[in-house]
């Protein structure tokens, strides 16, 4: 019969030895969280990274005219062949990936480990060139590429400088060009007044959708579903939560996780051990970053 494992102390384990923080301080303070907060906070920062694996890449309407690609034409040329070719892109995000959880001053929500474009309408922003380390800081390029990345797929939306975070341009390239891919959803409601770009990036701090307006339609991210009020996207919240009713559903029931760890023990010639020992794992799947449960001993896992 299965032995009982208490998943959720794993788990916590697990997201505290991998997520990046700046400090042991800050460090400690993530360990201190429950473990809904630790996880969407730690799903939050993992879709922030660029897994790499081979996508293809497609490109918006009109985007190789663009004045800002024409005239970096062969660094946007060379960072989407590395996307296309699954490079690790790493170097071309910003700095901030490498914080997955900030101490916040009393009052104060936003911080280097939000990324409020990607949590509210999915799109990811990379550097044209790759951010070196000199003198202490990143060197960033003046333009960046704007994309929606998913599983294998590239949707290259736009090249601009970095004030574009709210441009509606970029929800205009995405439902023009691919009107067929949900990477947006239209409302079915009156598009009524339009917000500006400051009114817009101000409700985005606040953790409010402020649903674009574009071709006189309201949207809503298909990627994402808009932004909580945790400032994580409505997708990372529900993921969070799906993840840690599975593990506790897991201690609760373990023959749901052993049984298949043992079918594929059995499939590879790999002897189950009498004794089994668990572990969840950050680990690397074939197009995503995502945890794993481990037989330690044998060496299996089922990726979750």
């Amino acid at each position: 019969m299965p032995l009982r494992t208490d998943y959720i102390p794993l788990l916590q384990a697990e997201m505290v030895r991998v997520l990046p923080t700046r400090s042991t301080r800050e460090k400690n303070a993530f360990a201190a969280l429950d473990v809904h907060e630790q996880t969407w906070r730690f799903l939050n920062w993992q879709s922030r990274l660029v897994h790499p694996h081979a996508r293809q890449v497609n490109r918006a309407n009109g985007f190789d005219s663009l004045p800002a690609v024409e005239a970096n034409k062969s660094a946007v040329q060379e960072l989407l062949a590395r996307l296309a070719r699954g490079d690790d892109v790493r170097t071309h995000l910003s700095q901030d990936v490498e914080c997955g959880y900030s101490m916040h001053a009393p009052g104060q929500k936003g911080g280097p480990d939000f990324d409020l474009l990607l949590s509210e309408w999915g799109i990811h922003h990379l550097h044209l060139n790759q951010l070196s380390v000199k003198s202490g800081s990143r060197l960033k390029s003046k333009d960046l590429l704007y994309a929606i990345l998913g599983r294998g797929v590239v949707f290259a939306l736009a090249v601009g400088p970095h004030r574009a975070w709210a441009s509606t341009r970029l929800i205009e390239a995405a439902v023009r060009s691919w009107p067929n891919q949900r990477l947006y959803s239209p409302l079915s409601i009156s598009p009524g007044r339009d917000w500006s770009e400051t009114e817009r990036k101000r409700l985005r701090a606040a953790g409010v959708t402020s649903t674009p307006v574009a071709d006189n339609q309201a949207w809503l991210s298909g990627v994402t579903g808009g932004i909580s009020t945790a400032l994580v996207s409505n997708r990372v919240f529900r993921e969070a939560g799906k993840l840690v009713r599975f593990l506790r559903q897991a201690t609760e029931y373990p023959e749901h996780i052993e049984y298949p760890l043992q079918n594929h023990a059995s499939l590879n010639d790999v002897a189950w051990p009498k004794h089994p020992i668990m572990a969840i794992q950050w680990l690397s799947g074939p197009d995503r970053y995502c945890f794993g449960i481990r037989e330690m001993t044998s060496g299996v896992a089922v990726l979750i």
